[in-house]
């Protein structure tokens, strides 16, 4: 069976991340045949480093996930393929306006909805339009976490029978890392990964560290991952006397990168406002760093009590739950022993056997 996987999420977001899992996962399944994709060119080399199976045939466009050439030229290349392709499969919600057969759509959040995402009203009544149309049109709708499934029967009306949650699992990379040179950041420090954006409350990180320094003098912050917009909520704290030398940042870091950070963190930090899943903890705890985190329904859904929960609209919460486990290694030790155990319900081959099961049943339809 031969499949479209749409690859405009390439090295962005979440989205991108269950992206390469899905294109390996695929890749490497006897009962998947030739795989096109479709990537910004601005990743090319990358991709084409990273992918060289000869069953991966990818296209590269010269325009970026949710622009009019993602949802409208893009329908002309899935044209050229639906004498190759059985089935199209969208990681993200950037289904086009025509898609030129059956189609599965992957939603990982609705957080642009949330009042955390910070966008003009009629860009969030936009995204719900093409959401909304995404997934009625689709064969099935997999979403990632029994939250989100939640949030798509309420705010969409979808039937229950309609979606099939399939969690994301971890990269072994996380769980065997590479022998590989330490970590890129000499030092003690903590770790946040993911994108800078405003839901996931990165700013109120700094604030978390500014209340550690005095008590801490050389410890460090190492913000990884990139911006969602330029200048962003880092670019405007980092120039602040008491972050100089102490706040390192990591732009679009490679997963031998996140490999190395992970191996000397003193603890990673994830006080999202909202979030679909929260895949960036569970590697962290695959690669035994104790992991604070918002208290909201999905982490507890997904991380159960092998977490610091904190409550994420308070620096003053984050940062206490922080030092504690910077002065306390009794309770570093346990979560990293809990988190470990936690993360290894995440790994891939269970996972990876429900994608091909969902796909084998719409190809056959």
């Amino acid at each position: 069976m031969s499949i479209y996987l749409d690859g405009m999420f390439y090295r962005c977001s979440g989205v991108g991340r269950v992206y390469e899992n899905l294109l390996a996962a695929f890749a490497g399944n006897p009962d998947v045949g030739e795989i096109h994709t479709i990537v910004p060119a601005l990743h090319k080399e990358r991709f084409l480093e990273q992918f060289s199976h000869p069953m991966i045939v990818p296209t590269f466009v010269g325009y970026d996930p949710m622009g009019v050439g993602d949802l409208v030229l893009k329908s002309t290349v899935l044209r050229s393929l639906r004498k190759k392709v059985g089935l199209y499969y969208f990681p993200g919600h950037n289904v086009p306006l025509r898609v030129p057969g059956r189609y599965i759509v992957s939603v990982n959040d609705v957080t642009v909805l949330s009042p955390h995402f910070r966008l003009p009203w009629y860009r969030k009544a936009g995204f719900r339009w093409l959401l909304s149309r995404a997934v009625h049109g689709a064969e099935a709708v997999v979403t990632i976490s029994e939250t989100v499934k939640g949030d798509l029967v309420r705010e969409f009306g979808l039937p229950l029978e309609k979606i099939r949650v399939i969690y994301p699992w971890i990269k072994e990379i996380f769980f065997e890392p590479p022998l590989v040179a330490g970590s890129p950041v000499p030092g003690e420090y903590l770790l946040y990964l993911g994108l800078r954006i405003s839901h996931k409350n990165v700013e109120g990180v700094i604030r978390a560290f500014l209340l550690l320094l005095d008590d801490f003098p050389i410890l460090k912050l190492v913000i990884a991952g990139s911006r969602y917009s330029t200048p962003d909520m880092v670019d405007r704290w980092k120039g602040d006397p008491r972050l100089m030398g102490r706040l390192i940042e990591i732009p679009d870091p490679s997963d031998d990168d996140i490999a190395r950070l992970f191996s000397a963190a003193k603890a990673f930090v994830f006080p999202s406002f909202a979030e679909g899943f929260g895949l960036p903890p569970l590697e962290a705890m695959a690669a035994d760093v104790p992991v604070v985190c918002s208290d909201i329904p999905v982490f507890r859904e997904v991380y159960g009590d092998a977490v610091q929960y904190v409550d994420p609209n308070r620096a003053e919460s984050i940062a206490a739950a922080l030092r504690t486990l910077l002065i306390n290694p009794s309770l570093s030790s346990d979560l990293r022993a809990a988190g470990k155990k936690q993360a290894s319900k995440y790994r891939g081959n269970q996972l990876m056997a429900r994608y091909i099961d969902l796909l084998s049943i719409h190809l056959e339809e």
